[in-house]
């Protein structure tokens, strides 16, 4: 039979076998120290060299690059509109604010006290009065009787004043008469002494002759008296007379009071009382409105004292402020305390129109005023967008021609609003330069976010107006 000749299995090692045959090749403890050194010193070596050699052809390409030629052409293409920085007399320009209201109105009353018997069908708000236009009657019966009770009281002490002047003149002839009288007497008494003492009488005469001189004479006194006791009564009587014309011509007025006139010419703008109503003194009647001249009080900044004036023009809208003003007036005032507040001051501005305008401007509106004042300097303005973070972008001409753009740092005294048809025909926003340009020098006002520093441009400069439009050309900022 034949023998097998397969060889064998080999058992399997043991796993304390294999690991113990395998951990010497795969730890790398197991090498030597030295070579692992060796090894990252070279890794190190190489990268830098690697970057050696890039850094040294880089150089070489930067060393031996050919330099692009400059395309004047294509540089030069950009077109950028410019000014030319010139001293232009400009006007400042105001905005304020306020409330309409007419300069001559009138609030009436009823100054006596009555009922209402008459108010006319014209008598309504809207409606037009003169001077001396019947509001209101109202019922004036008892004024009336008050009149007619002053007058006769004073007819009789007119009466009475005229017969102290015939007493007067009775009194003096009696005196006169009592003075002959005494006369007589005295004579008569005189010729019965000498009778007496001749004999021929007795003494019981001339007691009888006396008494009678005494007699008249006491009457003579009492005329006299009575004469001289004459101007004080008059002057009693004139007094009185006096008072009784005080209270007819207060009864007369009372009695014109009860009709209620307009004392303006005017409007109406309310009639509170209607027939049948009661009036107390004092008791409101209507309201009229003179639409004539109306008055403004505007607030303006408290910076605005020192540029205006009286007499400056304002021009007035009663909306928002961009076509042509609704009205124009003139400052006729100006308080001299600025408000601390909110650092205003007050201008009053007054209107002069026609009442029956249909574009007039009544009371009550609220009305936004604008004042130019004239700068006494004049000073250069460019276009405010062409003003970027207080520079500007100066196109400065250079030896060869072109120009080439500069950014020159400015301060802006203020803005102002207008067309200034010699600079631009276009622009209306404008920035009023205080330093930091001069004249000729020509400012970019276009393409301001593609230009830099440094940049040639090709400049394209604004057209000069003509000699007739330079004539009639206004002050920077007057033109709304």
């Amino acid at each position: 039979m034949p023998h097998d000749t397969t060889p064998p299995p080999t058992p399997p090692p043991s796993t304390n076998q294999t690991q113990s045959d395998i951990r010497p090749a795969s730890t790398p403890s197991s090498q030597p120290t030295g070579l692992r050194l060796v090894s990252i010193i070279f890794r190190i070596a190489v990268i830098f060299g690697i970057f050696a050699f890039a850094a040294g052809i880089v150089a070489m390409l930067m060393v031996t690059r050919e330099q692009p030629a400059l395309n004047n052409e294509t540089v030069s293409s950009i077109r950028v509109r410019t000014i030319t920085a010139t001293k232009q007399p400009v006007h400042r320009t105001w905005d304020g604010y306020g409330t309409s209201r007419s300069m001559n109105d009138a609030d009436i009353v009823a100054e006596v006290a009555g009922r209402v018997i008459e108010r006319p069908a014209s008598i309504e708000p809207g409606m037009k009065v003169e001077v001396g236009t019947i509001l209101l009657r109202l019922d004036a019966s008892d004024y009336t009787n008050a009149l007619n009770a002053a007058n006769q009281a004073a007819n009789a002490i007119e009466a009475q004043i005229n017969g102290l002047s015939v007493e007067s003149e009775r009194i003096g002839t009696q005196i006169q008469l009592a003075n002959d009288e005494i006369s007589a007497a005295q004579s008569d008494l005189e010729r019965t002494r000498q009778a007496v003492q001749a004999g021929a009488g007795s003494a019981g005469e001339i007691d009888v002759k006396t008494a009678a001189l005494r007699r008249v004479q006491r009457e003579v006194e009492t005329l006299k008296e009575r004469f001289e006791l004459i101007p004080s009564r008059r002057a009693q009587l004139l007094a009185q007379l006096a008072s009784q014309r005080a209270n007819a011509a207060n009864a007369q007025d009372n009695l014109n009071r009860s009709t209620i006139r307009s004392p303006i010419a005017g409007v109406i703008q309310s009639v509170e009382a209607r027939r049948g109503d009661w009036l107390a003194l004092g008791s409101p009647v209507a309201r009229v409105l003179d639409l004539s001249r109306i008055e403004i009080p505007l607030r303006l900044p408290a910076s605005s004292s020192r540029w205006i004036g009286l007499g400056d023009t304002v021009q007035l809208w009663e909306g928002d402020p961009t076509n042509q003003p609704d009205q124009t007036g003139i400052i006729t005032r100006i308080a001299p305390e600025a408000d601390a507040s909110n650092r205003t001051i007050t201008i009053y501005v007054e209107v002069e129109q026609d009442p029956d305008a249909p574009n007039r401007l009544n009371p009550g509106r609220f009305v936004i005023g604008r004042v130019h004042s004239l700068d006494e300097h004049p000073r250069f303005v460019v276009p405010r967008r062409a003003v970027q973070s207080s520079r500007v972008m100066i196109a400065t001409l250079q030896d060869d021609g072109t120009h080439r753009i500069q950014v020159r740092p400015i301060t802006v005294a203020y803005s102002i609003e207008g067309r200034i048809d010699t600079l631009d025909p276009v622009e209306d926003q404008w920035a009023v330069i205080g330093s930091g340009l001069q004249g000729g020098e020509h400012i970019a006002i276009s393409l301001l976010d593609q230009i830099h520093e440094g940049l040639i441009i090709k400049v394209i400069e604004q057209e000069p107006a003509s000699e007739s439009q330079q004539h009639k050309s206004k002050p920077a900022g007057i033109t709304p």
